[in-house]
């Protein structure tokens, strides 16, 4: 199968609107690298509705400007079949250590590292979730300090299924995890798999998933902020008294409004952490 690999630099503070517009017009996953600026990588099939997607995208990205967002700075096409893609993330993708016990290891390399880290196998597909991310370090490192042995913890876009894995390897008794997508659904479940961590975690279709996870220790997002602020009330009701909730995907304008949102629901933030021009916020239900 070909696909269309669609490469846009951009400025940072455009980065996280130009990533929701690459998912809304169907990308599956879009891989962010460099810092300011930055270089979004997404894969349309392609298929007979390619052209008008792309013109979509390019109307879209050409108001930006009216938003007070940066235009981007350059944006290119190509088609590639799917080895090409999955070439390019074995290139780039090696063992990953993240935060003072986890390992992040693609599953055709080896880690010969310390042998005390937590090691997580990991084939990302076209899926979204590599570690790499600056926003999946966040959350891994979060993890590391508030994940408690034997609790029940939910990933809600769950991506590659890189936080839900994570969370078990550090002690979480049940895992639920799910996705809007079926594409990280499925990437989600052969990882799960891999590491075979099948009798804690289970991920759900999106009903299944509400119905589920419910009476959580731990809620974690990793998703866009205009997501995050919807997503603030059902997490509330979804967590324990106590319980923690690690958002993120939030860049540093659109924090402000996270911590409002999160006050009127009741949750009492316990911390912010930043990297680059991501945010992550930690708060907890009293």
């Amino acid at each position: 199968m070909q696909w269309a690999e669609i490469v846009i630099e951009t400025p940072a503070e455009s980065a996280e609107a130009v990533t929701a517009l690459l998912l809304e017009i169907g990308c599956q996953g879009v891989a962010e690298t460099g810092g300011d600026p930055r270089t979004l990588t997404g894969f349309l099939p392609d298929a007979e509705d390619l052209l008008p997607r792309l013109d979509d995208l390019d109307d879209r990205l050409a108001r930006l400007t009216d938003y007070g967002l940066s235009a981007p700075l350059n944006i290119s096409y190509r088609h590639v079949e799917d080895t090409d893609w999955a070439n390019e993330w074995r290139r780039h993708f090696k063992p990953l250590e993240i935060g003072r016990r986890l390992v992040i290891k693609p599953s055709w390399e080896t880690y010969e590292g310390d042998p005390q880290r937590l090691v997580i196998e990991l084939d990302p597909g076209m899926a979204f979730g590599t570690g790499t991310h600056p926003t999946t370090a966040l959350c891994l490192e979060a993890l590391e300090d508030y994940v408690t042995p034997g609790s029940v913890v939910a990933d809600i876009g769950c991506g590659s299924g890189i936080l839900s894995l994570a969370a078990a390897r550090l002690g979480a008794a049940q895992v639920h995890a799910t996705d809007i997508d079926l594409l990280p659904r499925q990437i989600a479940r052969e990882n799960v798999a891999r590491n075979r961590l099948l009798e804690q975690i289970t991920v759900h279709e999106m009903e299944a998933f509400d119905a589920a996870a419910r009476g959580c220790d731990l809620v974690v997002a990793n998703i866009i902020a205009s997501v995050i602020l919807e997503l603030i009330p059902p997490v509330y009701a979804r967590l324990k008294p106590g319980g923690v909730f690690i958002a993120c995907g939030i860049v540093d304008e659109r924090l402000p409004e996270v911590l409002e949102s999160l006050a009127q629901a009741g949750f009492a933030v316990r911390e912010t952490r930043s990297r680059e021009v991501w945010r992550a916020v930690i708060s907890a239900r009293p």
